[in-house]
């Protein structure tokens, strides 16, 4: 066997999930085992770890210092609604841009922010599926699971296989106390359109019993755009809508696509305040200006005293 050779039969496994058996030589191939997503306590004891604890406050501090040097920004508006409900709440979003995560997250209340995680594409950022434990692709996987989880408190969500599993993962979550940031169209939009939403949101809201806070990100798609690995100059407005509640007797189709229909109506607000942050100078000249006005003050101050 070589050294960096597994040995047979060894299976290769993520945060709760089964890897598929790497087959040995001679030997018929087992059938791969699906990724399981992780349950609820599993992702609470990463949230816990001392890797996540560690490594939380340097990413947060290094995205903050690229955000600075990069010029990219975002603005509020509605959060208004956000003190309207109680509680553990459900933030249904579009999805254009791997930004929308940070935008949502940078603009909430520090409160809420601290106690709201991130279903993410299991398949994006899960274990990866038969590969070996100590290969390239899988260290690789769990770099990035570290980092999602650390800076947005993310957790593996199916969205291809059987959802009960992530559903009752995701209930046991809000009924922990924990605000769920969801994209109801599974996967980002490619030309910047509100697809449609899958039915999970609405199965989630009757049986949390959460209020939906519809949300419409406009700009994630100019800071990041798909396939840009560094952020661009830019500004995104993030919209928080009333929160919605699924009705007695409403079919989970029926309040999918209200919350699809709020979302798209967010849109325009969004566009709005857009443009009056578009006519506003760069971040960089406003902080620059004040630093000018300032200075001089203190220096006044200071020759008065």
């Amino acid at each position: 066997m070589k050294q960096d050779e597994e040995p047979p039969g060894t299976t290769c496994r993520g945060d709760g999930g089964h890897g598929a058996v790497v087959p040995s030589p001679g030997r018929a191939p087992r059938v791969a085992e699906r990724v399981l997503a992780p349950g609820a306590d599993e992702i609470e004891s990463r949230f816990r770890s001392r890797r996540v604890r560690i490594v939380r406050p340097l990413v947060l501090a290094a995205t903050g210092v690229l955000r600075l040097v990069r010029g990219y920004d975002w603005s509020p508006l509605g959060l208004e609604h956000l003190t309207e409900v109680d509680g553990p709440v459900l933030l249904a979003s579009n999805h254009a841009s791997h930004a929308d995560t940070a935008a949502i997250l940078g603009v909430l209340p520090p409160h809420l922010r601290e106690r709201t995680c991130v279903a993410a594409a299991l398949d994006v950022f899960g274990p990866v599926n038969g590969a070996r434990c100590f290969s390239r692709a899988a260290l690789r996987r769990e770099a990035v699971q570290l980092f999602v989880a650390a800076a947005y408190r993310a957790f593996g969500f199916d969205r291809h296989g059987p959802p009960l599993r992530s559903l009752r993962t995701a209930s046991q979550l809000v009924q922990r106390g924990w605000s769920l940031l969801l994209y109801p169209e599974g996967t980002r939009s490619r030309n910047g359109e509100v697809g449609q939403f899958k039915p999970g949101v609405a199965v989630l809201a009757r049986l949390t019993g959460a209020a939906v806070i519809p949300i419409f990100v406009n700009g994630g798609r100019d800071i990041l755009p798909p396939g840009s690995r560094l952020p661009r100059r830019a500004h995104a407005v993030v919209v928080f809508g009333h929160p919605m509640r699924i009705h007695e007797g409403e079919s989970a189709e029926a309040f999918t696509h209200r919350v699809r229909d709020q979302v798209r109506r967010l849109e325009r607000t969004a566009r709005a305040g857009r443009r009056v942050i578009d006519r506003r100078p760069p971040r960089r000249t406003r902080v620059a200006a004040m630093l000018r006005r300032a200075v001089p003050a203190l220096l006044h101050s200071q020759r008065g005293e």
